[in-house]
């Protein structure tokens, strides 16, 4: 058995506990620094938003002009297909993103056809 004497057991709690200290204050700045940088990008991201989100509703807009312009045939076809994409998307067990965005073109003419039943 190995015995240690009160003192030489006392030192090494001390260093022990020291160094959990100067981990823990590592830890600490390691959780400040990234803070910093999430706050830093957040700023970026709230910056940039406003102008993604207008591109999105500009690129919306003429999606729904050419889809409005193309003659009822055109509107048949792009429907059918859609629907047939998207139900084979759907069956299949696809994420649902990409299954909505495979029906997005049937729900456009659908919301046009209303309009004009409506108007």
């Amino acid at each position: 058995m190995t015995s240690d004497t009160p003192k030489t057991a006392k030192t090494k709690i001390s260093r022990t506990t020291k160094a959990a200290a100067s981990r823990a204050g590592g830890f600490v700045a390691s959780a400040r620094d990234l803070a910093g940088q999430v706050g830093a990008v957040s700023a970026t991201i709230a910056e940039t938003l406003p102008d993604a989100a207008d591109a999105v509703k500009g690129s919306a807009r003429d999606a729904y002009r050419t889809v409005d312009t193309m003659p009822k045939s055109q509107q048949k076809t792009l429907t059918r297909a859609s629907l047939g994409i998207g139900a084979a998307l759907f069956i299949l067990g696809a994420p649902r993103l990409l299954t909505l965005l495979a029906f997005l073109p049937a729900i456009v003419v659908a919301g046009l056809r209303l309009k004009r039943h409506t108007a």
